[in-house]
């Protein structure tokens, strides 16, 4: 079969923007499925996530400290997987920078905040002729090193893999082969979406991280984008699956993930509205 052709630095560009606005919430109400067989839970989605103590969040105490982070006992050397993206977010932060280029990734400014680009890394499960990239949010959606260096735990981390146009059925394949390997379980919602405007397709599952770790919400979205005409040969599937801290869920303002862990209600919002 034909290589898929390299992204331009446009393209590139709109993915990380993606990329960043997935892991970073965009605020928009919860959406509703148009699949009548996909689980869709507009209610709140349990205590087993809402009923989960929350960190202390970091306080700044000049321009370069900050209160120490809580520790979850996790030994960089015990990760030798870019899935385990779980472990990745609860390490001491400063051990983050590290622990990513030794799985084989590289940190590279980029619009609008930069990415971890995979170099060497092993992810057996990105189709052919696709790109892996990590995104680290700490702070306002800042991904530098310098700042976990510093013992700024990241809110968010997520891994994005940018692939040929996929079918369904193959997109499922991958999903689920990722959700296996970085340890998800415990599905709380998934919604669909059909943009038949820009001819996109969009599934978003979320579900609950086990406890004793600093996620407390994992999210995968997968969309997938049929160009037509001269574009056509950009036309690609997009997987993005994140791990969310509280504190990271908080500063998403992503109204889904809020419902979550019991902090957004929906009849109450709506009656605000009203």
């Amino acid at each position: 079969m034909p290589q898929q052709p390299r992204i331009s630095l446009i393209a590139w560009c709109v993915v990380i923007a993606l990329a960043c606005a997935t892991i970073a919430g965009c605020g928009a109400a919860p959406r509703e499925s148009n699949d009548p067989d996909g689980p869709v839970s507009p209610e709140p989605f349990g205590e087993q996530v809402r009923d989960r103590e929350a960190a202390p969040l970091e306080i700044a105490d000049g321009a370069d400290k900050v209160v120490a982070q809580p520790s979850y006992g996790v030994d960089p050397a015990s990760i030798a997987s870019a899935y385990d993206l779980g472990a990745i977010l609860s390490l001491d932060p400063a051990e983050t920078p590290a622990t990513l280029e030794r799985l084989g990734f590289e940190y590279e400014m980029g619009v609008p905040t930069g990415a971890w680009k995979s170099v060497s890394a092993d992810t057996p499960l990105s189709p052919a002729d696709s790109t892996t990239r990590l995104h680290t949010g700490v702070g306002g959606g800042e991904t530098t090193p310098d700042l976990m260096l510093k013992g700024r735990r990241p809110g968010a981390i997520s891994m994005n893999v940018t692939a040929p146009l996929a079918s369904e059925e193959e997109a499922e394949t991958v999903c689920a082969s990722l959700l296996e390997a970085a340890g998800c379980e415990d599905e709380l919602s998934r919604t669909v979406v059909d943009n038949y405007r820009f001819n996109r397709h969009e599934v978003t599952h979320i579900g609950a991280c086990p406890e004793g770790g600093a996620g407390v919400l994992w999210r995968l979205d997968v969309w997938s984008q049929r160009l037509e005409g001269e574009s056509s040969s950009y036309s690609s599937t997009t997987y993005s699956l994140a791990f969310y801290t509280r504190d990271g869920v908080l500063s998403s303002r992503d109204t889904s993930l809020m419902e979550a862990i019991g902090i957004y209600e929906p009849a109450t919002a709506a009656s605000a509205q009203g």
